[in-house]
């Protein structure tokens, strides 16, 4: 696989790494390389630029980065690499794009000397993202590729499950199957025809309906979905993949909505692009402020001049809305937001990439305008990706569930693709 997709799993990788107690440890490399990753992204812009520690400090905080125990290893990784430059009170980074970042992050992986299970799992993760894998036939091909012994597959297999690099369901036959949230993030039909096609003629007729609403209008809340596929065959579709849930919220509750894996593939690598998911969360926050704002506190009138007003590189604004509802992009490095006045906050885009893959999505379908009218009325302070959401949705599935969604995956491993 290519630089950008080894760095795109090192990421997703090392986010999955953070919800499991001490196996970091086991996978030392992948976790050290994907923070660094997770970091430079959050640090970096389109152009080079001088941080103080105290603006370093927050984006390291925002990043679920320990500034004491994490954030020094990390600078000083990313000065070998002639990333950053380190002064006694500020740093200066390194101009660069998410591609680039993610090559940064392979490499510092690659140059840490891993071990065999780290590059396995990463190899295994990008072939359960074509199709699911029978984990017998899984086991056997990552032994012989990397030379382990049974026992060392045996084990990792069983910290992959554990850990979430890959997902399992068994089937009615008693097979195992691995896969992973990337199955339907591209734009190869056969593989949602293959599912749709095991279905009932019920179900069937739903989904699809569910699949041409999202063409159409880009994306829909979780509760339309709901009425329309109804909270079970939602939730199986959600569980392999075939529908994204994005959450977004604030301090009134989460709000989620649906859109299809392949929204973004048809401007970017989804593997690439997801491993940050800043375009999504960008899309997200200037959703509401074109559908949620009030006027009086800077509602978005004119998107296409203010995203080429960005793009450009220059500041927009003062407004109010500013200073509240880009609080995740701020976060992430995406956007720098400043005091003008009273309430009133500007901002400037400091990844443009990030603002012409938005402008496409929002101008061009796929995320139109007249869909994105469906979110909830808030201020956008945090983000959840679908990943996230798709992780949480299978901790709470039934035993039943599970062996319906294992032969829905059993059919498309089998299926005539």
């Amino acid at each position: 696989m290519d630089k950008k997709t080894q760095g795109a799993w090192i990421v997703n990788h090392a986010e999955k790494l953070k919800t499991v107690t001490n196996a970091d440890n086991e996978f030392e490399q992948i976790n050290f390389a994907g923070k660094c990753g997770v970091l430079l992204s959050s640090l970096s812009a389109d152009d080079q630029a001088i941080l103080d520690e105290k603006k370093v400090g927050a984006l390291a905080r925002a990043a679920n980065i320990n500034i004491r125990t994490e954030l020094p290893a990390f600078l000083t990784e990313l000065e070998r690499q002639r990333l950053i430059s380190k002064g006694s009170n500020a740093i200066e980074v390194l101009g660069m794009g998410s591609g680039s970042i993610l090559e940064h992050a392979s490499r510092i992986f690659e140059e840490s000397e891993p071990e065999s299970k780290e590059l396995a799992v990463i190899e295994l993760a990008e072939r359960c993202s074509d199709l699911p894998m029978d984990e017998s036939v899984a086991k056997e091909y990552i032994g012989d590729s990397y030379k382990l012994t049974n026992k060392s597959v045996n084990d990792l297999f069983h910290n992959v499950d554990c850990i979430g690099f890959v997902d399992s369901e068994e089937a009615y036959s008693g097979n195992k199957l691995l896969f992973n949230g990337n199955l339907f993030r591209g734009t190869d039909t056969k593989k949602a025809y293959s599912i749709i096609s095991s279905m009932s003629t019920k179900d069937a007729s739903k989904i699809n309906e569910l699949n041409d609403m999202l063409t159409k209008d880009g994306c829909v809340t979780v509760h339309t979905a709901k009425q329309l596929l109804g909270a079970e065959l939602l939730e199986k579709a959600h569980s392999i993949a075939l529908f994204d849930v994005n959450s977004i919220g604030n301090e009134s509750g989460q709000h989620e909505f649906v859109t299809k894996p392949s929204a973004f593939n048809k401007y970017s690598n989804s593997t690439v692009e997801d491993a940050f998911d800043l375009a999504k969360a960008f899309v997200t926050s200037l959703t509401y402020g074109m559908t949620s704002s009030a006027y009086n506190r800077g509602r978005i009138q004119m998107i296409t001049a203010l995203l080429d007003k960005l793009i450009r590189g220059e500041w927009v604004g003062p407004a109010t809305a500013i200073g509240q509802d880009y609080q995740v992009l701020e976060l992430k490095g995406v956007v720098e937001v400043e005091k003008a006045f009273g309430n009133r906050c500007r901002m400037r885009l400091l990844k443009r990439e990030v603002g012409r893959l938005a402008l496409q999505v929002i101008t061009e379908g796929d995320a139109s305008q007249n869909s994105l009218e469906s979110l909830p009325s808030v201020s956008a302070t945090n983000y959840k990706a679908p990943e996230h959401n798709r992780q949480l949705s299978r901790k709470n599935q039934t035993v039943t569930m599970k062996r319906n969604i294992g032969e829905i995956l059993n059919q498309l491993r089998t299926g005539s693709i």
